[in-house]
């Protein structure tokens, strides 16, 4: 073998720190990449690097390549493909980046500069997040509001949201300890960032990283700086922000908080109940709000979150008791990587963080929807075997493993372009048949859609638009197709409970109300407390003659949405059926709190009584509602502190907030109420298709 040439190789190695470096600040930043451009540059430095020979390659490298497999076979599986294939890419380009490392940190001199560049990216971001939380500190205290705490949701620094944020910043803090040198300064404004995040979990999971340092952690000036550092970021955090801070520490005694511990623990449960339903291989990547969606997102009362409680109920419903098993050999492989390693700082060093991360994960699950995170992970991970090979690079016959990820990606990528392709093909058409229809020319509207194929958004639109054309038109043929659409969405997706809505509604405008009645009462029974489904009800039973047994539903769709109030069914309800409209203005009239109502449910009632004329009692309400949750909207525009719903509605980053003109309030209809429901799922589990809704 012959030494290759020690100047060619520096420069290949420097440009793959750059690259890296890069790859690392459009990550952190979220600049989109969705030709995936980062994949194809880390491919070809993984081919120029000459990888690691299967010889070569330790129990993790096996684990990590196995969970990848997993997770690209899984696509053909998956309950709704669009997130799991672009998991899949994520999973593939982590992979390629741990590759990557595990030779580029067999170079003493490129891992210095690989760390050292890192802190360009880091202290911008840091900076950045920093003087951006007094920037909006500023204009929360502004308005009146005595602490920031219940308003950490307008706070999202570099785009992240807060529990999201408190983990990059958890794995930076790793990350920068790991580096030692010029990293007090870093480490300072990392730990003084997290604390800003003003997050339980985060809080707690600084808690582990401490002490395990402390225990684990050999070197006594390590120990001493961290615990100094750290020390004075607390005391600067608990003297200038001492509410916001004790609030944290307490843990559980706002009713957000007791709200937020209560839904994850429920969250779990149904988590638990909807993994027994796919055991062996799960939903797919991806899939967890779609699975859940059945037992958890159908209660409008509650905010829907696209996070689970807790990693192991992500693992379990995602990749089933077969991808879990994955991760529990990885987490073997790890613990005995570090185990063996464990005279060596760093391995006690990424020990640490790693306990303190699963204590984060255990709170949310963050880790594998952040590809920033997860990213880093990996990058650890391949550092904390940056010795397992010699530093000197030689030249030598090129190893199967150097062809073998590199194909498999090419393979990959190809079949991910032509999908993205054919998506946005998709959407194009979807969009032009919506400006069609919107001109009145249905008939190429129509054909627009018939260019798109058969899977499940394109069916669902597909029904959606022929639905609008029967309104428009009153074509009996245009029931038929758009019958037919979404049965066959049904069929493909049965899971989806708002195509069966669709259906519903479909019979309700057609008069079909033999078809529609037992539907509804169905959707109802299961869901009662979705004023989508309780406003279906209603409809055909007061179609039908049932007027009587048509009042409770739409009461109970108030109630929950005290919106539709806002709506032209409530006028025309006024000015045609002046009886039935007494008599649902006599029994909102009677609605009253119940020991268990929170917050928001005073803030509905508020709502409500203010517009059955009792003004008394619904200001009583609406502090009530303020006083538990000062981060509710809507009651503070009806107390009238219109600077408070100003910052609510904006946000805290508005030049000039106080003179910003209120928008109107748009009119509550059954549409715009499916929209606000169904959109965010449909394009989490779909793509970025849109709903044919006019």
């Amino acid at each position: 073998m012959s030494q290759s040439n020690p100047n060619k190789t520096h420069w290949k190695y420097t440009g793959i720190v750059i690259l890296f470096i890069v790859i690392m600040a459009i990550l952190l930043f979220q600049a989109e990449d969705k030709l995936k451009i980062c994949l194809l540059l880390l491919t070809a430095s993984f081919v120029l690097l000459r990888p690691l020979p299967f010889q070569q390659w330790t129990m993790v490298d096996y684990s990590l390549c196995l969970i990848t497999a997993y997770d690209l076979i899984s696509c053909l599986n998956a309950a709704c493909t669009t997130p799991a294939i672009s998991y899949s890419l994520l999973s593939l380009f982590c992979l390629t980046v741990y590759f990557v490392l595990r030779k580029l940190f067999g170079s003493a001199q490129a891992t210095r500069q690989l760390q050292q560049g890192c802190y360009l990216p880091i202290g911008a971001a840091l900076l950045l997040a920093i003087c951006s939380f007094f920037v909006f500190r500023q204009s929360v205290l502004g308005v009146g509001f005595q602490d920031t705490y219940h308003f950490r949701f307008l706070f999202r620094p570099l785009g992240y949201i807060t529990n999201v944020w408190a983990e990059v910043l958890l794995v930076l803090l790793g990350w920068v300890c790991l580096i030692r040198k010029y990293s007090g300064i870093f480490i300072f404004l990392t730990v003084l960032a997290l604390l800003f995040s003003f997050s339980r979990g985060a809080y707690i999971a600084l808690g582990v990283y401490l002490i395990c340092w402390l225990l684990f952690v050999k070197s006594k000036q390590e120990k001493i700086r961290l615990f100094a550092v750290s020390m004075a970021a607390i005391v600067l955090t608990g003297i200038c922000f001492p509410r916001e801070m004790k609030t944290t520490l307490q843990m559980n005694r706002t009713v957000s908080q007791q709200q937020s511990t209560e839904g994850r623990i429920n969250a779990t449960q149904a988590g638990w109940d909807t993994f027994r339903q796919r055991p062996i291989f799960g939903y797919g990547n991806g899939n967890y709000t779609f699975a859940i969606d059945q037992t958890l997102n159908q209660d409008i009362t509650h905010s829907y979150t696209s996070y689970a409680p807790n990693i192991l109920v992500q693992l379990l419903i995602e990749k089933g008791i077969i991808g879990s098993l994955l991760y529990q050999i990885l987490a073997i492989a790890i613990c005995r990587t570090i185990i063996k390693r464990r005279k060596q700082p760093e391995s006690c060093m990424l020990g640490c963080l790693l306990l303190a991360l699963m204590t984060k994960e255990m709170a949310q699950a963050t880790l594998l929807s952040t590809p920033f995170s997860l990213f880093m992970v990996y990058a650890m991970l391949a550092f904390l075997q940056k010795e397992e090979f010699p530093e000197e690079e030689t030249e030598h016959k090129p190893a199967v493993s150097g062809y073998l990820l590199p194909a498999i990606t090419t393979v990959c990528y190809i079949g991910y372009i032509f999908f993205i392709l054919q998506q946005d093909l998709d959407e194009s058409h979807l969009r032009q048949s919506i400006a069609a229809f919107e001109k009145g020319q249905y008939t190429e509207a129509i054909r627009l859609m018939k260019q798109n194929g058969e899977q499940t958004p394109n069916l669902v639109n597909r029904g959606l638009l022929y639905m609008q054309y029967y309104r428009k038109t009153g074509d009996p043929k245009a029931v038929e197709a758009a019958e037919l659409a979404l049965q066959k969405a049904r069929q493909q997706q049965p899971e989806d409970i708002h195509i069966r809505y669709l259906l519903a509604r479909l019979y309700i405008d057609s008069k079909a109300f033999g078809k529609a009645l037992p539907m509804a009462e169905e959707l109802v029974t299961h869901y009662p407390k979705n004023s989508l489904y309780l406003s279906a009800l209603s409809d055909v039973l007061y179609l039908q003659g049932e007027k009587e047994a048509a009042l409770q539903p739409l009461v109970n769709a108030i109630r929950y949405m005290p919106r539709l109030l806002t709506g032209k069914r409530i006028r025309d309800l006024q000015q045609n059926d002046p009886v039935f409209f007494l008599a649902l203005q006599q029994q909102l009239a009677t609605l009253v709190p119940s020991p268990t109502d929170g917050p928001a449910d005073y803030a509905r009632l508020g709502y409500i009584t203010r517009w059955c004329g009792n003004q008394s009692v619904a200001e009583e309400y609406l502090r009530k509602a303020v006083e538990g949750m000062p981060n509710l909207a809507t009651p503070w525009h009806l107390l009238g502190d219109d600077n408070k719903y100003r910052l609510l509605l904006f946000g805290a980053f508005q030049k000039d907030l106080s003179s910003t003109k209120l928008p109107e309030e748009k009119e509550m209809s059954d549409h715009l109420l499916l929209k606000n429901a169904y959109q965010p799922k449909f394009t989490n589990w779909y793509g970025g298709m849109v709903l044919f809704i006019i």
